[in-house]
C-alpha cells in the first residue's frame, strides 16, 4: 500500500522553488556583469585554465603597454633636448666661423660659450619621473657638475692650465703664449681632462652605460644617451675651452688657436648629435610599432577569452522572466497545499 502524507504532497513544490531560486540567482548575477558566467570555474571546467592564460597574456601585454608610456616620454624628452643642444652648437659654430677672422673669442663670444656651458649642464642633467636621462644606468643622480669657481672641473681646468705654462688663464703673463703653444696644450694636456677616463668623475657621475626598457615581449631598446658620450664631452670641452682661454688677455694667435679647436669640436659634436637621435627616432619608432602590435594581440586575446564566459543577455532576461514565472507558479501551488490534509486527500 502506497504510504501518503500531507508533508510528501508540500516537498516537491518546495524542492522545484529552491532549484528555480538557485538558478534565478545565477542567472541575475550574469546579467548584472555584463553577461559573463557566474561562476567561471563551474562554467567552463577543464577548459578554465585555458582561459586563465589568455587572461595572463592579455595582462602582460597590457603592463608592457603601461611601462611604453614611460618609455615614450623619456625618449621624446631625450631627443628634444638633444635637438636643442645640436641647435644651439650649430648657432655657436656660426659665431665662432665669423669670430675667426678677428683672431679672437673676446666679447660676446665668451659670455655665450659659458652661457652653452651652463645650458649644456642643466639639460644634461634632466629628469623624468625622478630619473635623470642622461645618466646612463645611474639614473638616481644629475650627473653633471657645473663649471663654476671651486668646483672640480674649474679646479681641474687651472691646475692643466697652470702646469702648463706656470700661469692663470686671468694673468697679465698669458698674453706671452704662442699660438703653437696653445695649440698644443689644446691638444694635448687640455684635450685629456675630456677623455672618457677623465671625464667621469670629475665632470661627470654619469655610467657609460643607458639604461634599456622591453617594449614587447621579445623586444629592448636603449632609452637616451650617456652624458658622457663622445658628442656632449666634445661640447663640453668647446665650450670650457672658449670660457677659460678666449679672454682678451691672450693673444691673437692664441685666441686664433681656441677658435680652431672649438670650432673641430663642436663640428664633430653636431654630427654626433645628429646621429643621437636618429638613434632614439629608430627607438620611438620601434615603442610605436610595439604598442600597435600589442594593441592587436590584447585586442584579439580579450576576444578568445570573453568567447569562453560571455552569455546572451537576451536569452538571460527570456530566462529570468521564465523562472520568476516557475517560482511564482510553484508558490502559488506550495499555498494550496498547505490548505490540504491527509483528511482531505481521502475523501
Amino acid at each position: 500500500m502506497t504510504s501518503i502524507s500531507s508533508y510528501a504532497l508540500a516537498a516537491s513544490p518546495r524542492l522545484i522553488i529552491a532549484q528555480a531560486q538557485a538558478a534565478l540567482s545565477k542567472a541575475q548575477v550574469e546579467l548584472s556583469s555584463g553577461g559573463k558566467l557566474a561562476d567561471i570555474g563551474l562554467g567552463l571546467g577543464s577548459t578554465t585554465g585555458s582561459y586563465v592564460a589568455l587572461n595572463a597574456q592579455q595582462s602582460r601585454l597590457q603592463a608592457i603597454q603601461s611601462s611604453n608610456a614611460t618609455t615614450a616620454a623619456t625618449l621624446t624628452a631625450s631627443t628634444t633636448a638633444l635637438d636643442a643642444l645640436r641647435t644651439t652648437a650649430s648657432s655657436f659654430l656660426t659665431s665662432l666661423t665669423q669670430a675667426s677672422s678677428s683672431g679672437t673669442a673676446a666679447g660676446t663670444l665668451v659670455t655665450t660659450a659659458a652661457s652653452n656651458l651652463d645650458t649644456l649642464t642643466s639639460t644634461l642633467n634632466t629628469t623624468v619621473s625622478g630619473q635623470a636621462i642622461f645618466a646612463g644606468i645611474n639614473s638616481a643622480v644629475q650627473p653633471m657638475t657645473a663649471y663654476t669657481t671651486g668646483s672640480a672641473p674649474k679646479a681641474a681646468v687651472d691646475a692643466s692650465f697652470s702646469t702648463a705654462f706656470g700661469t692663470t688663464p686671468d694673468s697679465s703673463s698669458a698674453s706671452t703664449i704662442s699660438g703653437t703653444d696653445m695649440q698644443a696644450y689644446l691638444q694635448g694636456a687640455f684635450a685629456d681632462l675630456f677623455s672618457a677616463s677623465k671625464y667621469q668623475g670629475t665632470w661627470s657621475s654619469a655610467s657609460d652605460t643607458v639604461p634599456t626598457a622591453q617594449i614587447s615581449t621579445t623586444e629592448t631598446v636603449d632609452t637616451s644617451v650617456s652624458a658622457n658620450s663622445e658628442p656632449l664631452r666634445q661640447l663640453a670641452e668647446a665650450y670650457t675651452m672658449v670660457t677659460a682661454f678666449g679672454g682678451t688677455n691672450f693673444g691673437s694667435a692664441a685666441g686664433q688657436a681656441v677658435i680652431s679647436a672649438a670650432s673641430q669640436l663642436v663640428s664633430s659634436a653636431v654630427t654626433g648629435l645628429t646621429s643621437a637621435q636618429a638613434g632614439i627616432g629608430l627607438s620611438q619608432s620601434a615603442v610605436s610599432a610595439a604598442n600597435d602590435r600589442m594593441t592587436t594581440q590584447v585586442n584579439y586575446l580579450s576576444t578568445q577569452s570573453s568567447a569562453m564566459v560571455d552569455v546572451d543577455v537576451s536569452t538571460l532576461s527570456t530566462q529570468i522572466s521564465g523562472l520568476q514565472t516557475q517560482i511564482q507558479a510553484s508558490y502559488e501551488v506550495t499555498s494550496q497545499l498547505q490548505q490540504l490534509s491527509l483528511v482531505d486527500y481521502l475523501k
